[in-house]
Formats: C-alpha cells, sequence, structure tokens
C-alpha cells in the first residue's frame, strides 16, 4: 500500500464523500485524526479509549480466525493491549516506508499508565497518607499519568493512518454533535476539577 493521504491538502480538490466512505469501508484499524483522538479521549476521562479499542477490535474481528468479543476486548483493554498492538505492527510491517512503531514498548507504557492512575484514584481518600504528601498531590499525579496514557494510542494511531492510506486522519476528523456534547460536558469537569484543587489550595475549601 502506498504511503500516501487521501488528500495531501483539503484544497488541493474537492472531497469526494463516495471516496471516503469507501475507504473507510475498507480500512482495517478504526480511522480517526490524531487530534480528535486526544481531544476525546482526555476530555472523555479515558472513556473514548475504550471506544477506540471496541473499533479496532471490531474491524480485526473479519480478519481473524477465531471468534472474538469486540465489547469485552475494549472494556478490559489492558489484557488485549499487547495484542492489538502487535497487529498493527505486523500490518505496518508492509508499508513501503519503514516505519517507528515499537508495539511492545508503547502497549506496555499505556498498561502501565492505566494501571498506575486507576491505582492512585483508588488510594486517594482510603489510605492514610504522611504528613508530607497531600491528596491534592495524588489526585494531580494521577490526572497527569492518565493524561500521559494518551501517547502510546497516538503512536499506534499515527501508525494505523498509515495502513489505512490517510495519514492526516481525513477519514475522521470531523466532530459529531454527541462528540460535541462531550466536549462541553468533559470540558465543565475538568474545569470543576481544576477549581477544585485551586480552592483546597487556596484554603477556600477542604477536600481532606
Amino acid at each position: 500500500m502506498n504511503d500516501k493521504t487521501l488528500t495531501a491538502e483539503k484544497n488541493d480538490r474537492p472531497v469526494n464523500t463516495d471516496e471516503i466512505n469507501q475507504q473507510y469501508a475498507e480500512t482495517s484499524f478504526f480511522p480517526v485524526s490524531e487530534g480528535k483522538l486526544i481531544t476525546m479521549y482526555i476530555l472523555s476521562f479515558g472513556f473514548y479509549g475504550i471506544y477506540w479499542f471496541y473499533k479496532n477490535w471490531k474491524l480485526q474481528q473479519k480478519m481473524m480466525d477465531k471468534k472474538i468479543y469486540p465489547i469485552l476486548r475494549a472494556i478490559f483493554a489492558i489484557f488485549f493491549t499487547h495484542s492489538l498492538f502487535k497487529r498493527i505492527n505486523q500490518q505496518a510491517s508492509h508499508l513501503d516506508k519503514k516505519h517507528k512503531f515499537n508495539a511492545n514498548v508503547y502497549a506496555t507504557l499505556f498498561v502501565f499508565s492505566i494501571i498506575v492512575s486507576n491505582l492512585l484514584d483508588h488510594l486517594h481518600g482510603n489510605i492514610q497518607l504522611p504528613a508530607h504528601i497531600s491528596n491534592n498531590s495524588i489526585i494531580i499525579t494521577s490526572l497527569l499519568i492518565f493524561v500521559l496514557s494518551v501517547f502510546p494510542l497516538l503512536k499506534a494511531q499515527a501508525t494505523i493512518n498509515r495502513i489505512n492510506n490517510d495519514i492526516l486522519g481525513y477519514l475522521n476528523y470531523k466532530y459529531s454533535l454527541p462528540n460535541y456534547i462531550l466536549i462541553v460536558t468533559g470540558s465543565a469537569i475538568w474545569l470543576m476539577l481544576a477549581l477544585g484543587l485551586l480552592f483546597d489550595y487556596m484554603g477556600i475549601v477542604t477536600t481532606e
């Protein structure tokens, strides 16, 4: 497969909707622009990641000789991340240009980030912390690790978009109404969380 985008630039020629739909139908992995992926993932607090894994496994099902349950592989993604990234890497090996995607490293990084972030969330408010460690520091650390967990997915998506012959993600870069609703809701939650941490730091309210 040639390593080209559907259209190198949006203004090169008019977008052919039928062509886009046809190429979308022929993809072996979930097409989405990297910008949309990072936006939806972070503002949904990772729930878009479940959808991302589901769509990828759904597309891969037709290429497998056994029946799988994409929704279960999405919900329990940490147990199937390595196998999905491995399949991405295998298909990327057929690209004309050499790609840089270490499936094992990125899968391990994603799983590690999710486990540590969830562990810190569980520890928050459930254990007696040393005097020099505040609950807010646990929350902030957990959020930072969560945000970093999108990096392996972005690396995987960049490779997927090359496999799909859609480097810039034009097959799925627009936001739907549900996407906008999630963005507004997620932004409001992030804002309230940030204000809560700020007010606690200033002594206006106390979360401990």
